[in-house]
């Protein structure tokens, strides 16, 4: 099969969505299908350079006044088969201009289960004109959950024979032996547990949430490390600082920035804490489970979908008490090795291997 296959995000960076998407390019290459993506924000990415030393290009067409015509005229010159749009309600509009330039397959796919966006009277209406262009024009709808395509779609999406959840996936990683000095070579140096925390400083993170967790898990059970590991926002992490001096445990907390290998890093850590306030389908936590690694995550429904084929998976909400997490904290670091290695074998016959989403894209493109 030989198909080429657009892929419309807003920028390409380092998202969930978009790294999970790359993850694709080169296995369905090998089955001929050929991607290449489309950036809304006609600026340049992260990824871009990524992108296109794997042999795929990206194309910078900027939402505007001129953007229809320039649009059109890139899938009438590259000839593309299938437009496959990642942007929310937004897609509705992309998938029209993919039908009048004649394209025969277009896919919306939804990525998230909540709407950061402000909900105004004028964006509801927007929202209900853009979701009738999804029905007129789309044909196939994706889910990056079931709950995303519950919530942004319909209740009763399973009704729609459009619809179908792919789940994102993750290489099987080796489980790798841990290294005695890694914790004293990243700026921990004592001997006590990791909390891992991966995730960059946004408010949707909550990484306040964790300093009283931190301090009641030292007060109940004795001293352990947070480590939290991520793209930094100087602003949000005085107000960490600001809150562990609060809470007499700043020497606990350790700031890790942005890492090359984040595996290294869940391998050797205890356990993952996981309080973010919304998600699609959290990617960290699924690199944490493919480790095998115990994780404690607020309820989204993204988390539930995977801790119900992924057991090293725990939840509740941000609105119970802290002492309930600071137990399921400390139930999951006595995870033992076997039980770490039991996770990850079920992680490779999980929904959330890459070969099956591969799979999965293949079928759709066929």
């Amino acid at each position: 099969m030989n198909k080429k296959v657009l892929h419309i995000f807003g920028k390409m960076d380092r998202g969930g969505a978009e790294l999970r998407t790359l993850a694709t390019l080169q296995p369905l290459s090998n089955k001929g299908v050929n991607i290449e993506f489309c950036s809304l924000s006609g600026k340049q990415g992260l990824l871009d350079e990524e992108i296109k030393a794997l042999g795929s290009e990206v194309h910078l067409c900027q939402l505007g006044v001129f953007f229809p015509i320039k649009f059109y005229r890139l899938l009438r010159q590259h000839k593309f088969d299938v437009v496959h749009s990642h942007v929310a309600m937004v897609s509705g509009f992309i998938l029209f201009l993919a039908w009048l330039a004649g394209v025969k397959q277009r896919i919306a796919h939804f990525r998230n289960t909540h709407d950061a966006a402000k909900t105004s009277f004028v964006r509801k209406w927007r929202n209900r004109f853009l979701h009738e262009l999804i029905n007129l024009f789309a044909t196939d709808i994706l889910g990056v959950c079931n709950a995303a395509l519950s919530i942004f779609w319909r209740p009763d999406w399973q009704q729609d024979p459009r619809c179908q959840t792919i789940y994102n996936g993750l290489n099987h990683q080796t489980l790798l032996a841990k290294k005695p000095t890694f914790w004293q070579e990243n700026n921990i140096t004592n001997h006590y547990p990791v909390m891992l925390n991966v995730a960059r400083m946004v408010e949707q993170k909550n990484h306040r949430f964790m300093i009283p967790v931190l301090a009641k898990y030292i007060e109940q059970y004795g001293p352990i490390n947070l480590a939290l590991l991520g793209k930094k926002d100087e602003k949000i992490q005085q107000e960490i600082i600001a809150l562990a001096q609060e809470h007499h445990c700043l020497d606990y907390v350790v700031f890790l920035d942005v890492q090359p290998n984040v595996y290294d890093f869940l391998t050797h850590a205890d356990v993952m804490l996981f309080p973010s306030l919304w998600e699609g389908l959290p990617g960290a936590v699924i690199e944490a489970a493919s480790v095998g690694l115990p994780v404690v995550a607020n309820d989204l429904p993204g988390v539930i979908e995977i801790a119900q084929q992924l057991p090293c998976v725990q939840h509740l909400s941000v609105e119970q008490p802290i002492k309930l997490w600071v137990e399921t904290v400390n139930n999951a670091i006595t995870t033992n090795l076997n039980e770490r290695e039991k996770h990850h074998t079920t992680f490779k016959n999980s929904s959330f291997n890459l070969n099956q989403c591969v799979e999965a894209l293949y079928a759709i493109y066929q």
